[in-house]
């Protein structure tokens, strides 16, 4: 069994699809093209709602740009439920990619029992929270478990029987899809799912190496709920808060690595002279052993 791969890509951009294609074809992946959702057309369709019927604005998020690239992923997710395949790999199209990241699509026997999604990406290289080790990808990578907030939905495997749940936060549009996913704060959704990492990443962005996207248009308007999701995420946080103390949670510089750590060497934690902020120890960082 070889697991689906979906690239989400704009009709406008032949030159991120035609990048993303060398990139698959190096690695001996076959890859499927979703197309993008254009943030114009959800701008214009707006605009004609309010002045020809005095519809208010349908979505709720802080720019439509995000409700667009939320679109791309539903239609990714919508091609994993009409395939018969238990997970897929979706990514957008300004990835670069590891070279073991054909290893990932082969069977789902290194995947840990009760998560739903296995994040991929670095968001640069920014500290993050991450758990305890559940496991290791074939090819000797770490996999973690996502403690805190998490921006990017540019590389992630996702669970089938997870797809019913994050169409239906999407759609609702209350916040950016890598929120739904992988913000574990404010997303019930992404609690839920209980993400893993892999540790170093395997994913990154190739911003610098294409002209950036246009069309989008950034709105003043608040998420509904945003007040009562910060709320709900309170116990997670103070749990959050508790595994630090214990040991169990750590801050840790999450890197990207073109190639799998080398047979036999693990990740330790190296603790930086850097101070936490408000109190809070120094920052951790993972180095190879």
């Amino acid at each position: 069994m070889t697991l689906p791969v979906f690239v989400i890509n704009a009709d406008s951009r032949p030159d991120r699809w035609a990048a993303m294609s060398a990139q698959l074809d190096r690695l001996g992946i076959a890859a499927e093209r979703i197309p993008a959702v254009d943030a114009r057309l959800l701008a214009a369709q707006e605009e004609w709602e309010q002045r020809t019927n005095g519809n208010a604005p349908e979505w709720h998020v802080d720019d439509l740009g995000a409700v667009a690239c939320a679109l791309g992923h539903c239609r990714a997710w919508g091609a994993l439920l009409a395939s018969r395949h238990p997970a897929a790999l979706v990514l957008e199209d300004d990835a670069e990619l590891a070279s073991d990241l054909p290893a990932l699509l082969e069977s789902l026997d290194w995947w840990p029992a009760g998560v739903s999604s296995v994040r991929l990406e670095t968001d640069r290289g920014k500290v993050r929270l991450l758990g305890p080790e559940r496991g290791r990808t074939p090819a000797g990578r770490s996999l973690r478990a996502l403690a805190h907030r998490n921006a990017g939905a540019g590389g992630y495997l996702i669970r089938r029987d997870a797809v019913a749940e994050v169409l239906a936060a999407c759609r609702r549009a209350e916040m950016p899809v890598d929120r739904v996913l992988f913000d574990l704060r404010r997303s019930k959704t992404a609690r839920r799912l209980r993400p893993m990492q892999t540790v170093p990443a395997m994913v990154r962005r190739r911003q610098d190496a294409f002209a950036p996207d246009t069309g989008l248009r950034p709105r003043v308007r608040r998420p509904k709920g945003s007040l009562q999701r910060t709320l709900a995420g309170l116990p997670h946080g103070f749990a959050v808060a508790a595994s630090r103390l214990a040991g169990r949670v750590k801050r840790e510089t999450l890197r990207y690595s073109a190639a799998p750590p080398p047979a036999g060497r693990t990740a330790r934690t190296v603790r930086s002279a850097e101070p936490g902020g408000f109190g809070l120890p120094g920052r951790d960082r993972a180095e190879p052993s």
